[in-house]
């Protein structure tokens, strides 16, 4: 042993004191009696008459860890399979009655008396329960499956009261056995108001048992974990990858932390190595540190491999757990409306995009900001968790947010570099994958967003035609080309403008008046008005551009009349698949319909949320591009592709097409019969998996903007519109019509009151463009 290395104290300060936040919150740790200890526990910790509470908690972590010793913490009494549990319990609800920030478990067997159980739940603050495997009614409780020694009645007692239950899994694989996922899943899913706590790290011991089994408790919202005890890092780095920074809480494991040595990952085990079994005289390059100390920094090292910042670190010290155990952590101050009041004086329109302004759903209410995505639950700045079913990023996230495996991909491609002054290879395989998915194209290039590849497709046509204008039908951006149409016309002709083509409203502010009538509009559907538009103009149309499919299906014949028509004037067929693609089949919704255009454009799902978008042609027409300037240095950037090829090939082995039908039916099912439930007058409309719904009465806005402040009180983010993705389950859908079973009812009382208006605190959402008048700057 080398006396030269740094002891305990000096080790914090000069690798942690930087690291750890003051009042941090422990998660876990141990209260006991002298006639409650077990063999292995340290003297250390004890005082003289061998208790170890709250002051031998402070005293014993004060000389190494100072004034960042947690301020509080989460306390139960060590499991010994002889205890007097009554004694036990409420010796740790002693030590804490002067500690108002703290909190305890109630550690219970099967044997208990639920009855008298929920009775010390109603008289003693305990936020939960601890269940241990010692309580087990077998002789090897090491190989006790969940259910042995955690009663039915204690998950129901904590979804009825919403309670923790502190879980430490046994089985040798721990969080990677089948017996202990499928217990897990099943519980957490029958009693969502149930908070389940896997204690140290899903019992990480081995590393590996966490980093293979975590992804099998995914989209569970009500499972969290602890650090306690463990000393690797990478089953830290496991769960951050998968559940993000807000469902891991720091545990100390006091007094077990007092211990010297640590555990480490062997093959497929584990073992704790102190001085019970190494001499540390053998090494000239090893000291012995406490286990408190040897979590942390593996803690540590887990935060910085994931660049977790300042904030980040702080929840994991002590947000998540305060927030899960409804200790008041909010600060009075509302940074996400705060942030979209400064961006309306900052950034003209408040937002990048229109369709996030949350004027659009709820002005003065709308959570205008995330901090974390994730499925589909989103967290604010606030740390306020909602699941989305809204339009899942304007429909970009057809996979759900964070997809694993796109953002494995995607990372990979970032710590490679993403940029140099050479290519992407991936833009190449792309293009190959995505004409051999679309075999009538021969092409592709590549842009990052809708709008742009819009005109990168106009410019296109235009450059093969050599002809200027463009008959159009459906939404195609914010370009020059496309508002065009709302400039003034000579003709007085009416339906010539955007108003009946999703947005209306759109001044074509900014748009050279060269431009007017270059755009010709026709409906869906109504393949006469495109009759004339050629025949006045067809031998000028460069091309026809249209959504293969919006809120209805094509009557029979009108895509096939269309490709026909552009075959005869010599107009090129432009399909603008940005918001279409992937959702009807793999790939553009055209091939459901069996039309063959000479180019179809891709944006939106084909990153799942990186920004890509794709402009695929045959080659007799995407060989314009050649003779016309389309460049840009970040079309070259390999994001992008790379988040596209992730997305593809998961859809190749997914049918997402099947799980979000489902899904959508599923929702649309529930609007209209919860409507007819409360007499309440609504629609809903489009595809299952494009769902559009509102209420079909004179103060639709006004029912529709109330709604929506109401279902954020439930955490759900919603609209006027629901796009299904593959991390959308039934369950999700069953909560957010149990929670609008009770708005519906509202809305009903308010329309029988005549009172819709005085209930609503703030402003009627916006149903199209408008100006956004920011307050004076002080």
């Amino acid at each position: 042993m080398n006396s030269k290395l740094p002891d305990d104290k000096t080790l914090f300060d000069q690798q942690l004191k930087q690291f750890m936040p003051p009042g941090s919150f422990d998660a876990h740790a141990h209260f006991y009696r002298p006639q409650d200890a077990i063999a292995g526990l340290p003297s250390s910790a004890e005082n003289a008459q061998g208790f170890s509470g709250w002051q031998e908690y402070c005293d014993k972590q004060d000389p190494w860890m100072g004034s960042l010793r947690p301020s509080a913490g989460l306390f139960f009494a060590i499991p010994n399979p002889k205890l007097e549990r009554d004694g036990a319990n409420e010796y740790v609800l002693n030590e804490i009655k002067d500690q108002p920030g703290s909190r305890a478990l109630l550690l219970v067997t099967p044997a208990d008396d639920p009855s008298e159980v929920e009775a010390k739940i109603k008289a003693g603050p305990y936020s939960g329960f601890k269940v241990y495997h010692v309580y087990a009614d077998r002789p090897d409780t090491l190989e006790a499956e969940p259910q042995e020694f955690i009663p039915e009645w204690v998950w129901e007692l904590s979804e009825q009261y919403s309670l923790a239950i502190m879980l430490h899994m046994v089985r040798a694989r721990a969080v990677a056995d089948p017996i202990n996922q499928s217990y897990i899943r099943n519980r957490c899913l029958q009693y969502p108001n149930a908070k389940l706590i896997l204690a140290h790290a899903a019992r990480g011991f081995c590393g590996n048992h966490t980093t293979e089994g975590i992804a099998s408790l995914r989209g569970l919202d009500n499972v969290f974990f602890d650090t306690s005890a463990v000393c690797e890092a990478h089953p830290f780095e496991a769960i951050l990858r998968e559940f993000g920074t807000t469902r891991l809480m720091f545990g100390s494991d006091f007094s077990v932390s007092e211990l010297t040595g640590r555990c480490v990952s062997i093959g497929d085990g584990f073992l704790w190595l102190g001085d019970q079994n190494v001499n540390w005289e053998t090494s000239k390059f090893a000291q012995p540190a406490r286990v408190g100390l040897e979590s942390l920094l593996a803690l540590k090292q887990a935060c910085h491999t994931l660049r977790l910042n300042d904030a980040d670190v702080e929840r994991i010290f002590g947000t998540n757990a305060r927030q899960m155990l409804g200790i008041q952590t909010a600060s009075p101050q509302n940074q996400t409306q705060e942030t979209y009041r400064r961006a309306k004086q900052l950034i003209p329109g408040g937002t990048q995009l229109l369709s996030k302004r949350p004027e659009m759903f709820a002005p003065d209410c709308w959570p205008g900001y995330y901090r974390e995505a994730s499925g589909c639950e989103v967290i604010d700045l606030d740390g306020r968790k909602y699941h989305d079913l809204a339009t899942s990023g304007i429909g970009s996230c057809l996979l759900g947010y964070r997809d694993p495996d796109v953002t494995d991909a995607v990372v990979r491609r970032v710590q490679l570099g993403s940029m140099s002054s050479l290519n992407a290879p991936e833009e190449v395989e792309l293009a190959a994958l995505l004409t051999e998915l679309h075999p009538w194209s021969d092409q592709a290039r590549f842009c990052r967003t809708g709008g742009e590849s819009m005109s990168i497709a106009v410019r296109i046509a235009r450059a093969s035609t050599g002809r200027d204008e463009i008959a159009l039908c459906g939404y195609h951006g914010w370009s020059d080309w496309y508002l065009a149409t709302n400039l003034p016309r000579k003709s007085a002709e009416t339906g010539t403008t955007l108003d009946k083509h999703l947005l209306p409203g759109l001044e074509p502010a900014g748009v050279p008046m060269g431009l007017a009538e270059t755009t010709h509009p026709f409906t869906y559907n109504d393949i006469d008005a495109l009759k004339q538009i050629v025949k006045e103009r067809g031998a000028k149309l460069a091309a026809v551009v249209m959504e293969p499919t919006r809120y209805t299906h094509p009557e029979p014949g009108f895509l096939e009349a269309v490709r026909e028509i552009c075959d005869e004037c010599g107009a090129v067929l432009v399909i603008d698949e940005i918001t279409t693609g992937w959702r009807l089949t793999l790939g553009g919704a055209h091939l459901h319909y069996g039309i063959e255009p000479d180019i179809a454009v891709f944006a939106k799902a084909l990153g799942n949320g990186h920004p890509i978008a794709a402009i695929i042609g045959r080659r007799s027409v995407m060989d314009a591009a050649e003779n016309s300037f389309i460049s840009s240095t970040y079309w070259t950037e390999g994001v992008g592709p790379t988040a596209a090829l992730a997305t593809i090939r998961k859809m190749q082995s997914v049918d997402v097409r099947q799980h979000i039908d489902q899904i959508g039916e599923a929702f649309r099912t529930g609007w209209s019969e919860l409507g007819a439930c409360h007499q309440l007058p609504v629609k809903v409309f489009g595809h299952s998996v494009l769902l559009h719904h509102t209420f079909d009465h004179p103060q639709a806005t006004e029912l529709g903007t109330l709604f929506t402040i109401r279902m954020l009180d439930h955490g759900f983010l919603t609209g006027s519109g629901f796009y299904p993705t593959l991390a959308h389950e039934q369950r999700h859908v069953d909560a957010y019509f149990q929670a609008a079973d009770a708005v519906f009812a509202e809305l009903k009382q308010a329309l029988d009151q005549d009172d819709l208006t005085t209930r609503l605190s703030t402003p009627v959402r916006h149903s199209g463009f408008a100006r956004l008048t920011p307050s004076p700057k002080s």
